[in-house]
């Protein structure tokens, strides 16, 4: 609940002198309906595992066969609590495991399936060096949880990797025509037509080092 309670009590210019009685009564109005106002907010927030109390989130998060894993952020505790069931939906497509990916912190990532010269079961999750280093036991217990039965993940790294290099295509296309008229159709001044096009395409290469 966000209330203005600076707007709500103002008082006229002539009754606002600070620190007289009147504004201490104000004062003293102002933190007694702040706490009736978070008492009466206090059921809904433990809807939200956002903002819920901590031992209210490990009940949602018992419901929703969540465990926390060792060492994990409560943060990020929370957020695998809340997404539980999006997670559980989306955890036979690919788009799913990008969406769940991108809402634990992670949208740098590639899965790839059907690699050719590996096994047809294998799926590659190519991810960010650093988020591997450091979140190692989660995205085990990510897959372990929402991997496909018939399915074998492995890890390969990536990083990206800015370059500066001049431009190393220059291409040019250019058409000219010229058009006239039968002279039995021509008007008495004549006309004439020229068309000009041209074409300029500067590429330059984005390199992705794997």
């Amino acid at each position: 609940m966000n209330i203005n309670w600076q707007a709500l009590t103002k008082m006229p210019y002539w009754l606002a002198r600070p620190a007289s009685e009147l504004d201490k009564l104000r004062q003293a109005a102002v933190i007694y309906w702040q706490r009736v106002a978070d008492m009466l907010a206090w059921p809904a927030k433990q809807l939200d595992p956002m903002t819920a109390e901590l031992e209210l989130v490990n009940l949602l998060a018992w419901e929703r066969d969540i465990t926390q894993i060792p060492n994990e952020t409560e943060l990020m505790y929370r957020t695998r609590v809340k997404y539980a069931l999006p997670f559980a939906k989306g955890a036979g497509s690919k788009s799913g495991w990008l969406d769940m990916f991108e809402k634990l912190g992670m949208p740098w990532i590639t899965i790839d399936e059907r690699i050719s010269k590996v096994d047809w079961d294998v799926v590659s999750l190519q991810l960010l060096d650093a988020d591997l280093g450091e979140r190692q036991n989660l995205i085990d217990a990510v897959c372990r949880q929402y991997g496909r039965t018939t399915r074998r993940y492995q890890y390969d790294t990536i990083a990206s990797m800015p370059l500066v290099s001049p431009p190393n295509d220059f291409a040019l296309d250019s058409l000219t025509g010229f058009a006239k008229l039968a002279e039995s159709t021509s008007p008495k001044l004549g006309l004439a037509l020229m068309d000009n096009e041209s074409d300029f395409i500067i590429a330059s290469n984005t390199q992705l080092i794997s």
